[in-house]
C-alpha cells in the first residue's frame, strides 16, 4: 500500500491543465460579447442590489466575484493592461482565452507544455518586431485616437465633443494633474474643461464668502467636532443652571476647536467628514470658507496642487500644514455650485466636468473619457496602428510565414499563436451580426492583395466586409496592442506550466523558514 505523504488535495497534471484551460476560456467568453463598437453591455449587481451597467472590460473583471485561483491570475492581465495602456483590456483577455484553447489542441497531440510555451513566446517576440512595420507616427491623429477609444461606449454619440476636450486637456497637463468630475442631470454636450482644479462641493453655510483671495487651505480627514467619548458622556444635572453650564462649556469646547483652525491662519477648510454646526457658525462669523464630505480623491488633488498637508489631529494644526492658492471661488457651472481653485503653486491642474442624464450614464461616460485621455497620452508619446482588427490579421498572416522558419514542434505552437490572433477580427464580426468565417476570408484576401494599404484593412462592423481603417479614422496606440499580446502570452505561459493544483496552508501559519508555528 502506498504511504500518503501529504494531506494536501492534489489534482494531477492532465486534470490541472483542463481546469486551468476551462477557467481561461470561461473568463474570455464572459467579456467577449462586449468587444467592439457593436459590443453589448453587462449589468453587475452586488449583494445589496446596487447595479452598474458597463462594457468596460477592466471594470467588469474588477467587479466580478471570482474565486478560482487561475481565473484570478488571468484577470491580472486586465489589471496590467488597464494600468499601463488604459484600453485594450477586453482584447487581452480574449487573446489569453484563445491561446489556452489553441494550447488545449496541442496538448491533445502530446506536445509538451514547455514546447508550447517556447513557441508562444517566440511568436510574441516576433509580433513585437512585426508591428513596427505597420506602425505610423501619431502626428495629427490624436483626435481620431480619442474618438476610437470612445467608440462603442455610452460616450459614442457625443464623441466628437468629448474627443476635442480629451485632446485639449491631455496636451495641457499630465495625467496626474487632470481631475474629472461627473454629474448627472444634464446633457453630455454640457461637459466642459476648465483650467484649474474643480472640487465637487459647495460651502456649508450661506453667509460664508464665495471668493477667497490668497487662500490658506487646511485639509482635515476627521470629523470637526468633539471626540466620541466626549459626546457619549452621561451627565446628571439637578437644576436649569447646571444644564446651561453644561451647554455653555460644550459650546466653548467647540469654539476652541474652531479657534485652533483660525489661529493656524487658515481661511479655507476642506473636511473629508462632517463639521459640527456650532463650528460651522463660528467659522462663518470669521469669514472662513468651509466644505464638508469632500471626496478623498479631491482632498489628494488639492494636497498636490496647493501643498496642504492632510491632518488627522486638529489640536496639532499649525501654519506649516496649510496650502496656498491665489484664488478660491465658488462658481456656478450649469446651475450647479463647484469649488474652483486657480493660481496654485502647482498650476498645471486641469479639470473636466462631465454631464449625462443619469448616474449610470455619467459613470460610464466617465470611464470612457478616462480611458480616452490615457490612450491619447500614449499615442502622443509613441506610434499608432490602424484598428478594426487589422493589426491582428496582419500579425497572423506574417507569423504563419515565420512559422515555416521555426524548427521542431515549436513550429506548431507558432502557428497556433497566429490562429489565436484571428479571434479579435472574428469577434468584432460576430458582435456586429456578421458571419465570422466570411469576414475572415475577406480580410485575408484584402491583406494578401498587392496593395500598399493592405495591412490597414479591418472589419467594417457597420456595413459588413472590410474597409481601410486609416481612411475610416479608426486608429489606436501601438502600445495597446503590443502590451495586450505580451501580457496574454505571459499569462498563458504561466498557466500552461502548472501541472498540479495544491491546497496550501494559510500563509499566516507559515514562518519565514517555511515551518508552521
Amino acid at each position: 500500500m502506498t504511504q500518503k505523504v501529504t494531506d494536501a488535495k492534489e489534482q494531477q497534471q492532465a486534470s490541472a491543465q483542463q481546469v486551468n484551460i476551462f477557467a481561461a476560456k470561461e473568463i474570455a467568453n464572459f467579456v467577449r460579447s462586449t468587444l467592439g463598437p457593436m459590443g453589448m453591455d453587462k449589468m453587475l449587481v452586488d449583494q445589496d442590489g446596487s447595479s452598474m451597467v458597463t462594457n468596460d472590460g477592466a471594470t467588469i473583471l474588477r467587479q466580478m466575484n471570482i474565486t478560482h485561483p487561475t481565473a484570478k491570475m488571468i484577470i491580472e492581465v486586465a489589471r496590467t493592461q488597464e494600468e499601463t495602456c488604459y484600453d485594450g483590456t477586453t482584447s487581452s483577455i480574449i487573446i489569453t482565452g484563445e491561446l489556452m484553447k489553441q494550447a488545449e489542441a496541442l496538448l491533445s497531440k502530446k506536445i509538451h507544455p514547455t514546447m508550447i510555451v517556447k513557441g508562444f513566446k517566440l511568436a510574441a517576440n516576433k509580433a513585437e518586431d512585426l508591428l513596427q512595420n505597420i506602425a505610423l507616427d501619431s502626428g495629427k491623429s490624436l483626435l481620431t485616437v480619442a474618438q476610437t477609444a470612445m467608440t462603442g461606449k455610452s460616450a459614442e454619440s457625443d464623441k466628437a465633443l468629448l474627443a476635442d476636450i480629451c485632446v485639449d486637456v491631455a496636451q495641457s497637463a499630465k495625467l496626474s494633474d487632470i481631475s474629472i468630475i461627473k454629474r448627472p442631470g444634464g446633457k453630455v454636450s454640457d461637459s466642459v474643461a476648465i483650467a484649474g482644479l474643480l472640487v465637487d462641493k459647495s460651502k456649508v453655510h450661506h453667509s460664508m464668502p464665495d471668493v477667497i483671495e490668497d487662500a490658506k487651505i487646511t485639509l482635515i480627514d476627521i470629523d470637526i467636532t468633539l471626540p466620541e467619548f466626549a459626546k457619549e458622556l452621561q451627565v446628571q444635572v439637578h437644576n436649569n443652571d447646571a444644564v446651561e453650564e453644561f451647554i455653555t462649556k460644550r459650546k466653548q469646547q467647540l469654539q476652541s476647536l474652531a479657534q485652533v483652525i483660525i489661529d493656524s491662519g487658515a481661511n479655507v477648510v476642506l473636511c473629508l467628514r462632517d463639521i459640527d454646526g456650532l463650528v460651522v457658525e463660528y467659522l462663518a462669523k470669521h469669514g472662513i470658507y468651509a466644505a464638508r464630505r469632500v471626496a478623498k480623491s479631491d482632498m489628494e488633488a488639492v494636497h498636490k496642487a496647493t501643498g496642504a498637508r492632510i491632518v488627522s489631529a486638529i489640536d496639532d494644526l499649525v501654519n506649516a500644514d496649510l496650502g496656498t492658492c491665489g484664488l478660491l471661488e465658488e462658481v456656478q457651472i450649469n446651475d450647479e455650485p463647484l469649488i474652483k481653485l486657480t493660481k496654485t503653486p502647482h498650476n498645471q491642474a486641469v479639470s473636466v466636468l462631465l454631464r449625462a442624464p443619469t448616474k449610470h450614464t455619467v459613470d460610464e461616460v466617465g470611464r470612457a473619457f478616462d480611458d480616452a485621455i490615457g490612450v491619447v497620452s500614449l499615442a502622443s508619446e509613441g506610434k499608432v496602428l490602424a484598428g478594426g482588427g487589422s493589426a491582428y490579421m496582419y500579425l497572423s498572416l506574417q507569423l504563419k510565414e515565420f512559422a515555416r522558419t521555426v524548427g521542431g514542434r515549436s513550429q506548431m505552437a507558432v502557428e497556433a499563436f497566429a490562429d489565436a490572433l484571428e479571434i479579435i477580427p472574428s469577434t468584432l464580426a460576430e458582435n456586429s451580426g456578421l458571419d465570422p468565417l466570411d469576414t475572415l476570408i475577406a480580410l485575408r484576401q484584402a491583406h494578401t492583395a498587392d496593395d500598399k494599404d493592405s495591412p490597414y484593412y479591418g472589419v467594417n462592423v457597420y456595413e459588413g466586409g472590410v474597409i481601410n481603417m486609416l481612411q475610416d479614422g479608426v486608429i489606436e496606440p501601438m502600445k495597446v496592442i503590443s502590451q495586450g499580446i505580451q501580457s496574454a502570452t505571459e499569462t498563458a505561459a504561466m498557466v500552461l506550466r502548472i501541472d498540479n493544483i495544491i491546497t496550501s496552508k494559510n500563509i499566516s501559519e507559515i514562518g519565514e523558514d517555511g515551518y508552521q508555528y
